[in-house]
């Protein structure tokens, strides 16, 4: 029904909405007062039609953040594997989940790589740790409660011990976790603020255990923190 303001030059009356819907007066009438209570419409008192309200705008705002986040995520990633010949990843946190937005796989013809759209919980992984590690206690303990999965035989889903990662994590300002979810695997990864300072998501670099030794674990370390600054700068810049 929201879709039926997108591009209206003016108020809306019940009757523009049913004609724009295929729907009943009498279902918009219904839909449009709940609509109205949670600020979604607005209902001018005199023409007694319907305006767009400020929820409305609110969510097209953190959908226009979201969509910069991707945008400029994915340029950054095409630069961080092109540097560390490595697959670079972009997560973006959805509640206590987060969800793989961006990838650009390394050249190497043995290469990590994961499901782009792909959900996991915040809990599991170097990317969830580079972003529940900087949210308040709250919403951590929060995510601790919910189930957490066993993807290989060295996921750790014991509560205390994620806390006291998380407690590392926050220190080093980076998550660092070895197969995890894939078998063989090793990831860096870093969180990436916007411009109100919340974290939105994260950076990450995904590689073989086989190729990292304790020189290349410092350098990826230090990349993957330098790329989700540069991106948290660019998310900032916006609101100025």
């Amino acid at each position: 029904m929201l879709l039926a303001f997108a591009g209206s030059t003016g108020p809306l009356g019940v009757t523009d909405i049913a004609r724009a819907t295929g729907l009943s007066k009498a279902v918009v009438h219904r839909i449009v007062q709940s609509l109205c209570t949670s600020d979604f419409l607005w209902q001018d008192p005199d023409s007694r039609k319907y305006q767009v309200g400020m929820s409305a705008f609110a969510l097209a705002d953190t959908a226009g953040q979201s969509s910069r986040f991707r945008r400029y995520g994915l340029e950054l990633l095409a630069d961080l594997a092109e540097r560390t010949d490595e697959t670079a990843t972009l997560s973006a946190r959805i509640g206590h989940r987060r969800v793989y937005v961006g990838q650009v796989e390394s050249r190497q013809l043995v290469r990590i790589s994961v499901q782009v759209g792909e959900a996991l919980p915040l809990a599991v992984g170097a990317s969830g740790a580079a972003i529940l590690a900087f949210l308040p206690e709250s919403e951590i303990e929060a995510a601790l409660r919910v189930p957490i999965p066993h993807l290989s035989a060295y996921t750790v889903t014991e509560p205390d011990v994620i806390r006291e990662r998380l407690a590392r994590v926050a220190e080093l300002g980076y998550a660092h976790t070895a197969s995890e979810r894939v078998p063989d695997s090793t990831s860096f990864a870093a969180p990436v603020r916007d411009r109100a300072g919340d974290v939105i998501g994260c950076v990450s670099i995904a590689a073989l255990v086989s190729r990292i030794d304790e020189k290349r674990e410092q350098e990826l370390a230090r990349e993957v923190v330098a790329a989700a600054a540069h991106l948290t700068e660019r998310m900032r810049s916006e609101g100025r």
